[in-house]
């Protein structure tokens, strides 16, 4: 697939129909659609294309390790590009106020009938192979998914026919691979954290940014970045952008700009984008900017699943998702189970040498179990003029986290598998909020349709619009906002 040619800023025009500024998910997505519609759209993406030199069957390079997880990720398909493809829907109750043992996940503006559709219109672009077999906690669904389940490796077959057969119901993983006869994907070890070398992952790149741009609709503007969205006289509608490319500035005209950034750096557009209509910057009127952050409290565990290396092989395939909404003796949502890909453990914390954790590693799964932590008025962020202070951290369910380990532990021991754990403190996964969506200006950032309160035509649409998280990944939920958006700015909604 060849590349298309760098645009010169002398290429940018005076003024587009549309500004979207990231290239990962949301924004991809959105100028896919917008894009379609017949707007004119200039996308801007503070990175470059990520170049992997010659494509190699069966290879990838450049494991997000070596980058840094808490690094910002800046190529076009942004963290896409690393993602391992799983591609969920939001269950049902996601979308309605529910308990916690910490606290109350809070309802949407917006329920899962509302979404469903661009569920399906998402799985559909970004190849999604699944089946609902297994999973109790799969919403319902209008039509089944567009391309059957990925087969599993032998040695994970015979993983999940001894958790079912000691009574643990195993779900087939929803992944966005371009597989199938004549497709590129031949299943190889190297997908999740790594980027495919022979673009067979469809991450936000292959599934949006390059149909994108064969409309022949997109100008893409890379290594540029975007230093304030601009209002009118009036500050009530946007205006367009200015933006910075390789030293050069310049402003560029558009009724209808779009913020996609990674999440922290969308929310500081906002902040710099201040004027002294909006002196707290762009949709902060209440102050709410930044806040309500939630995400995943996640952690891995490691079974052993053979005496002999399991070699290099395709992993990512099931996961547990039959406790999501709780157990008889817990009335509190549990959350799930997945295995990953095969990726280096790197400094995981095992208490063990580096040599007897690679030992463990290549006769091992690498799993990881996550549940919802949940967002408050106070977690977030702070800022101090255009920077962050601080961070305040969302509710964690320690008690659920706790057992969800049990569970998984144990569920892999009645199969026969010794589990170790790396020693480690829980992560904060898949970060939502701090523009969320709501019907109340008073207590959010955006609107239902993701755009933000009392600047019309300034949309946001990334991870920052989500309530909440759930406790399954975010990525198709954000592709599902993103052509909701798409259809609402182009009039068809």
């Amino acid at each position: 697939m060849t590349r298309p040619p760098d645009l010169a800023l002398s290429d940018v025009r005076p003024a587009y129909d549309a500004i979207v500024i990231g290239s990962g998910a949301g924004g991809a997505t959105l100028t896919w659609k917008l894009a379609a519609a017949g707007l004119k759209v200039l996308l801007i993406e503070a990175g470059g294309w990520h170049d992997l030199g010659a494509p190699e069957a069966g290879s990838a390079a450049d494991p997000l390790d070596a980058i840094g997880l808490d690094g910002a990720i800046s190529f076009v398909g942004g963290q896409t590009k690393f993602y391992g493809a799983a591609l969920y829907r939001l269950r049902e109750s996601d979308f309605k106020a529910v308990e916690h043992e910490a606290g109350v996940s809070p309802a949407w503006p917006i329920r899962y009938e509302d979404l469903a559709p661009y569920y399906a219109e998402g799985e559909a672009l970004y190849r999604v192979h699944g089946a609902t077999d297994g999973d109790p906690s799969e919403p319902p669904r209008s039509a089944p998914y567009p391309h059957p389940p990925l087969p599993h490796d032998p040695l994970v077959g015979r993983v999940i026919a001894r958790l079912t057969a000691t009574g643990t119901p195993v779900a087939s993983i929803p992944k966005g691979l371009d597989f199938g006869p004549g497709r590129p994907c031949t299943l190889c070890p190297s997908c999740d954290a790594y980027v495919c070398r022979i673009n067979a992952k469809m991450d936000a790149e292959i599934a949006a940014v390059r149909p994108a741009l064969a409309t022949g609709n997109v100008d893409l503007l890379t290594h540029a970045k975007a230093l304030k969205v601009e209002t009118d006289a009036s500050g009530k509608r946007a205006a367009g952008v200015v933006v910075e490319h390789r030293g050069a500035v310049l402003r560029v005209a558009a009724p209808i700009v779009c913020v996609c950034a990674g999440l922290e750096r969308t929310l500081l557009l906002l902040r710099r984008s201040r004027t002294d209509k909006h002196p707290e910057g762009l949709g902060n009127h209440a102050g709410r900017l930044g806040r309500f952050v939630a995400g995943h409290t996640t952690r891995v565990c490691v079974p052993l699943v053979s005496l002999s290396p399991v070699g290099a092989r395709h992993t990512k395939t099931f996961a547990i998702n039959a406790f999501y909404d709780g157990e008889p003796d817990w009335p509190y949502p549990t959350g799930v189970i997945q295995v990953a890909g095969q990726y280096p453990l790197g400094e995981t914390g095992f208490f063990l040498k580096r040599a007897a954790v690679e030992f463990i590693a290549r006769r091992s799964l690498i799993c990881f179990y996550m549940t919802e932590a949940l967002p408050t008025a106070e977690s977030g962020f702070v800022f101090d003029g255009d920077e962050i202070a601080s961070e305040h951290p969302p509710l964690h369910n320690w008690r659920t986290f706790d057992r969800l380990r049990k569970r998984a532990t144990r569920a892999f021991q009645r199969a026969g598998y010794p589990v170790l754990h790396p020693k480690r403190d829980p992560l904060l996964w898949h970060k939502t909020g701090g523009a969320v969506m709501g019907d109340d200006p008073a207590h959010s950032v955006t609107d239902r349709d993701c755009q933000v309160h009392g600047v019309e035509g300034l949309y946001v649409v990334n991870a920052s619009v989500l309530p909440s998280a759930g406790a399954v990944n975010t990525g198709l939920t954000i592709i599902a906002l993103a052509l909701r958006a798409g259809d609402a700015i182009a009039g068809v909604k």
